[in-house]
């Protein structure tokens, strides 16, 4: 006899896994059947209108996807229903306090748009990363959020690359294998070090993991662009990571220099989005898009080897481009197997 499987939520964004077990159906979910040793990859998507603000209520007949450029059907569909693990990445680096301390001010109402079952972990970075606060339920972690931030100095350089790849390492090794992972960033975009988009792209993947980024403006104007002619670089003492160090002395001329980390891009390309930090409710409203995404779940392709990646194409039906004309759908547009080993390639010991 045959035997058949029901599936809930499986693996996340794109990881794919064979099914060897029975799951809960959600309540509002359609279930549906499958065979025993098949593998399903996922796609998450978030659908918008002209306004930014997150359409609602689609259903499985309104979407379209493709992989490879070959249509899938896909075998489920989920909403609001998954639990959800999101990584708050704080840029703590010179210049950031302000912003950091904005977003920490409006977690009380923000933490809201969270559920009981979902989890949230606080990383910090400036030239090195820091965890915290590990994953923790969503009533636990309120409590400790004003403590991280009192521990810190808000006095150091900034490698955004680097804080990235932290934070998508570790997801890929923290986060429930059933819930939809997110990182959001607070940060002003600067950073002192190369930036890397193809590589925090790749680990994003590997992570199953979406990007939010929390945006605020250069406050200090520490950029390569500025330079202070009333200074002599001469007077002043050397940093080793970058030209001078002004922070000790109260004088913002030739620091470290810095570009942009291209964050806004990489969240972009990963399915998310960004915003500036200093709208009243950026956090809370980054929280409910994370938590109002679509899963969209298919076979994967035959013969598909580990790490191999394929593009992904996510498009609403006619139907549905007649309801909503000027929607947007943000996922992300390639799929990689996973691949064993090199799936560690970037982990690394934070403390």
């Amino acid at each position: 006899m045959q035997r058949v499987y029901v599936l809930s939520a499986i693996t996340a964004l794109y990881l794919a896994a064979p099914i060897a077990a029975v799951a809960t159906p959600q309540a509002d979910d359609p279930p549906f059947t499958f065979r025993a040793n098949v593998t399903l990859g996922r796609v998450d998507a978030q659908v918008v209108d002209a306004g930014n603000h997150p359409i609602r209520g689609l259903r499985v007949q309104d979407f379209i996807l493709r992989v490879a450029e070959k249509p899938q059907e896909i075998r489920n569909f989920q909403s609001e229903k998954m639990p959800v693990d999101v990584v708050l990445l704080l840029d703590v680096s010179r210049s950031m306090g302000p912003h950091i301390r904005r977003v920490a001010a409006a977690s009380h109402e923000a933490l809201r748009a969270l559920r009981d079952q979902d989890r949230i972990a606080t990383m910090v970075f400036d030239r090195s990363t820091r965890l915290p606060m590990p994953f923790r339920p969503v009533l636990d972690a309120e409590s400790e959020f004003e403590s991280v931030l009192n521990r810190e100095n808000f006095a150091g350089g900034t490698d955004i690359t680097r804080g990235l790849l932290d934070a998508a390492s570790y997801v890929e090794r923290n986060a429930r294998r059933d819930a939809r992972r997110a990182i959001v960033i607070v940060t002003d975009d600067e950073t002192e070090r190369d930036r890397n988009e193809p590589e925090v792209l790749r680990a994003l993947t590997r992570a199953d993991s979406v990007l939010s980024a929390l945006i605020a403006p250069d406050a200090l104007h520490t950029g390569a662009a500025y330079h202070s002619p009333s200074s002599s670089d001469d007077d002043r003492p050397r940093d080793p990571y970058g030209d001078l160090y002004p922070r000790r002395y109260g004088w913002y001329g030739r620091g470290p220099r810095t570009q942009s980390a291209g964050t806004s891009q990489i969240a972009n390309q990963s399915g998310g989005d960004s915003m500036a930090v200093d709208q009243a409710s950026a956090f809370e409203q980054t929280l409910a898009r994370i938590r109002e995404r679509y899963a969209l779940y298919f076979y994967l392709p035959e013969g598909m080897q580990a790490g191999e990646e394929r593009s992904v194409e996510v498009s609403l039906t006619d139907a549905a481009r007649r309801r909503y004309p000027d929607a947007q759908v943000r996922y992300r547009r390639s799929y990689l197997a996973p691949n064993g080993a090199n799936e560690t390639e970037h982990a690394r010991t934070i403390h």
